[in-house]
């Protein structure tokens, strides 16, 4: 599908389908849902971490769930049974009793305006479904939030100035990149360090403070692997 594509356009409407698949099509939808929920709460604390001024108040972004969802859905509910291949010799039907469970599949028929139309359908006679989810907190081996980081600043700005971001570098005394305290249009520059807790994510900026026209340069450095994303510019 191209991008931008409206997603109902190619849409066809399934009279039919097993209850297992529908139930995981809600899943499905829930979860995208959250997703959406969390990475703008994401984009949001990166922001937040990469800003000269508020990075310097401990803000944490705000995060939204789902407490719990509760879903009632009317179907009519079908029962269907695999018949296996079998030879000409053998019966044509296989007793009720000697049914395998597992070949047998419960179909639902969600009631909507055409398939009641199409069917002549009573939807008093449907069957209600009640489906409700609810959050489970993933196992943690240890507090991730108030942990202490691997790394030290110094290390952090080692990895950041050695990576491939912009910054502006010069030469120390013992011959390693320090972060320069002008650049070459004599705007004064600053190095903020600050460190995400609870993503474990060291974001490391360069910026002109009285020059707000200066693309500050940002890089997110990993206390665990110590890999470097470049953030801005």
């Amino acid at each position: 599908m191209a991008a931008g594509a409206d997603p109902l356009a190619t849409a066809v409407e399934t009279f039919a389908a097993p209850i297992e698949s529908l139930i995981i099509a809600l899943g499905q939808g829930l979860a995208q849902a959250q997703q959406g929920l969390d990475q703008n709460s994401i984009q949001t604390q990166e922001a937040i971490d990469t800003d000269p001024v508020l990075s310097q108040y401990g803000l944490q972004a705000t995060w939204y769930q789902f407490p719990s969802v509760t879903m009632q859905l009317k179907m009519s509910l079908s029962i269907t049974q695999d018949q296996p291949a079998a030879p000409s010799s053998a019966p044509t039907s296989t007793p009720l009793l000697m049914i395998s469970p597992s070949a047998l599949h419960i179909i639902a028929q969600p009631l909507s305006a055409s398939f009641q139309t199409h069917f002549n359908y009573d939807a008093q006679a449907a069957t209600q479904v009640n489906i409700t989810v609810v959050p489970v907190p993933p196992p943690k081996t240890g507090n991730q939030v108030t942990t202490p980081p691997v790394m030290t600043q110094a290390q952090v700005q080692t990895v950041a100035l050695a990576s491939s971001a912009p910054f502006v570098t010069t030469t120390g005394t013992s011959g390693n990149k320090i972060p320069a305290t002008v650049d070459s249009a004599g705007d004064a520059l600053a190095l903020l360090i600050n460190f995400n807790g609870a993503a474990r994510l060291w974001y490391v900026m360069q910026y002109a403070p009285s020059n707000a026209s200066v693309v500050p340069v940002v890089v997110a450095v990993d206390d665990g692997t110590q890999s470097v994303r470049i953030v801005s510019p």
